[in-house]
């Protein structure tokens, strides 16, 4: 593995869609949802925790900690596949503290590719999902914590942070409207060069639902959602939930 880029986001927002466009490319590897974020944090935060002082503490354990690091990854991802450029997918990612340790562990900043969507729509697309799960619609109950918001409020927090720079944004409606050149953009951004994809969308590896039926269901082709926001929300709601979109200012 030459480089690890990240792949972040707003859920809903087609993460899964660009996730298997993406792993066409036979240079690149993207991950299902990682678990690789809370591996590495796990044993960076050992340096750092009081009750391992005695142990780490020494010149030669202190001199240990990137290297072993590093080595950790690779060993992470060369189980996985043997493509040159991996991204791994996990929202956490976006997070100012995540960033400032990956930072520290690769000596670089990273490159976060970060899907997002019209707030409306992705409050519309979850409501959708929950009523074909048998759940009753409650915004505070289900979109509170890993759902929705703390995706939010981590990736408005980078946007307003010194790390803005590490986040490439896709619109939604950018990648299903024109795909290649959404693509084209993203590698540029990575400065990797730019591969022609297929427009047929067929994942090479399931992502699970987490516990959710249809969660990333995908149908196969690109195209908009023909579900009208005006279906399910007052235009006071809409105007509500478009109000926190901060990426366009």
């Amino acid at each position: 593995m030459d480089n690890l880029f990240l792949l972040g986001g707003l859920p809903r927002s087609g993460i899964t869609v660009l996730s298997t466009l993406l792993n066409q490319n036979p240079s690149l590897y993207v991950t299902t949802t990682s678990p690789f974020i809370e591996l590495l944090w796990r044993n960076y935060s050992m340096w750092g925790d009081s009750s391992y002082e005695g142990e780490l503490g020494t010149d030669k354990m202190q001199n240990l900690k990137l290297p072993f690091l590093n080595k950790l990854t690779n060993c992470f991802y060369s189980e996985l596949t043997e493509a040159e450029n991996v991204i791994d997918k996990r929202r956490q990612w976006q997070g100012v503290t995540n960033i400032a340790m990956y930072k520290e562990v690769y000596g670089k900043l990273p490159k976060i590719i970060c899907p997002v969507r019209n707030i409306d729509e992705i409050i519309v697309s979850y409501m959708q999902i929950f009523k074909s799960n048998d759940i009753e619609w409650d915004y505070d109950a289900l979109m509170k914590g890993n759902r929705f918001e703390t995706s939010y409020l981590q990736l408005k927090e980078t946007f307003e942070s010194e790390y803005a720079e590490c986040l490439h944004f896709v619109e939604y409606n950018d990648l299903v409207d024109d795909p290649q050149e959404t693509l084209d953009g993203i590698y540029n951004f990575l400065e990797l060069d730019s591969f022609k994809h297929s427009l047929n969308i067929e994942a090479i590896e399931k992502e699970a639902n987490h516990s959710l039926a249809g969660l990333h269901t995908l149908r196969g082709v690109l195209g908009r959602d023909s579900t009208k926001s005006s279906d399910y929300l007052t235009t006071t709601q809409i105007d509500k939930y478009n109000k926190r979109i901060f990426w366009r200012n």
